[in-house]
């Protein structure tokens, strides 16, 4: 396994939640707490709009990348309101896609996310591709080998997800060792009513390479206290 896989992630989705100017003042008070930890990568998924912007505000932060939300599944030419892989390169390090909104309000398919996987790895984005028990198998059957390792995968319980409210410890060490399996052994992220009471205990299961936050990260300043509470 290499170093980077061994490396913890905390990611932050803010959805839709923040304007620009919102954005703007959630990163002006992360700044202000947010004290990196050694072996955690923070990783902020933000809208497309916010996304330049943030990048500069954060850009001096030691630990700290960026996402983008999604990705087109199409590369640059004739797809009007299409953002391509190729815009994010150099500005985005990872690509979430395949999240559950993305599949139930915009009706991605596996094949879908397969291609904006495809589209993030040919412009240097890395892919956390967002399953459940219900798609894993639809969704890993489309890759080979070679290909399944050269992704991230995050194990998102639909319920949780919407409910933001998280598993418990032993169902979701069951449910990430399942889903392990099927992606070449490789540690898997959890993302589903993770906050600051629960974040820390769920990143210590076997097999959790890290956290995801919706809710959880809105406010910036508990966000950072959550990252401050994980240093060994």
């Amino acid at each position: 396994m290499s170093e980077q896989q061994e490396e913890k992630i905390i990611l932050a989705n803010w959805k839709a939640n923040f304007s620009p100017s919102r954005a703007a003042q959630w990163c002006e008070e992360f700044s202000a707490a947010y004290q990196p930890v050694a072996g955690m990568e923070v990783v902020i998924a933000v809208p497309f709009l916010c996304m330049q912007e943030v990048g500069r505000r954060l850009n001096e932060l030691e630990g700290v990348s960026l996402a983008a939300q999604t990705v087109s599944p199409y590369p640059q030419g004739s797809y009007s309101g299409s953002t391509p892989a190729a815009w994010l390169r150099g500005l985005a390090k990872y690509a979430l896609l395949g999240h559950r909104e993305r599949r139930d309000y915009f009706h991605e398919t596996a094949q879908d996310v397969a291609k904006q996987v495809y589209e993030s790895l040919a412009e240097e984005l890395v892919p956390i591709v967002c399953v459940d028990q219900d798609n894993i198998n639809a969704q890993t059957a489309i890759f080979d080998t070679e290909d399944l390792l050269k992704i991230r995968w995050a194990y998102t319980p639909k319920d949780a997800e919407q409910l933001e409210r998280a598993h418990g410890n032993q169902s979701i060490e069951t449910a990430v060792s399942s889903i392990s399996k099927k992606v070449g052994h490789q540690p898997v992220l959890y993302g589903g009513g993770v906050n600051n009471s629960n974040g820390a205990q769920i990143l210590e299961l076997p097999g959790v390479q890290g956290i995801m936050l919706g809710r959880g990260c809105l406010d910036a300043s508990n966000f950072a206290k959550l990252i401050k509470s994980l240093e060994s």
